[in-house]
């Protein structure tokens, strides 16, 4: 019940809100074992309720788009075209390609194939033949990396 009031704040839509709710019963039950009382259980279907939410709301609506020539397109381009907003919005755009291309090759490769071409960690790993659990971690790792490169541009 906690999960699907947590889905259904988040995304305004009860089908999506079932779908949530059920995957996060299927990732509890997952780990049924290891939790200690009724108030863990719900504290974690919360949580997991949330991120799922997240996930879903993300492969919806992408925020900025990868293309092969790793070209960062942002999609979201605010409504106030100024001249000042659109320089800005132009050094981000150059600031996350230069970000983009200082990756590894095999790093750049599994995030255009994420986000440009929207490939299933399956897929992905199907393609480049690693395992879906280092898919998973390297985009991980990729995203923590430039969200953590933004963070400290932002504070300076």
């Amino acid at each position: 019940m906690k999960a699907w009031q947590t889905a259904s704040r988040m995304l305004n839509d009860s089908d999506d809100a079932d779908d949530v709710a059920s995957e996060t019963m299927l990732r509890l039950w997952a780990v049924h074992d290891t939790l200690h009382d009724e108030t863990h259980a719900v504290r974690l279907a919360v949580v997991v309720a949330r991120h799922t939410a997240i996930d879903h709301q993300r492969r919806r609506r992408p925020s900025v788009s990868i293309d092969s020539g790793t070209r960062v397109i942002p999609l979201d381009i605010p409504t106030t075209n100024t001249p000042d907003r659109k320089m800005e919005w132009e050094e981000s755009e150059q600031w996350l390609r230069q970000r983009i291309e200082q990756l590894p090759p095999r790093e750049m490769q599994v995030l255009r194939l994420r986000q440009t071409e929207r490939r299933t960690n399956a897929e992905i790993a199907a393609l480049l033949g690693i395992g879906e659990a280092s898919v998973a971690t390297m985009l991980s790792a990729v995203r923590r990396k430039l969200f953590n490169d933004i963070k400290e541009r932002n504070r300076q």
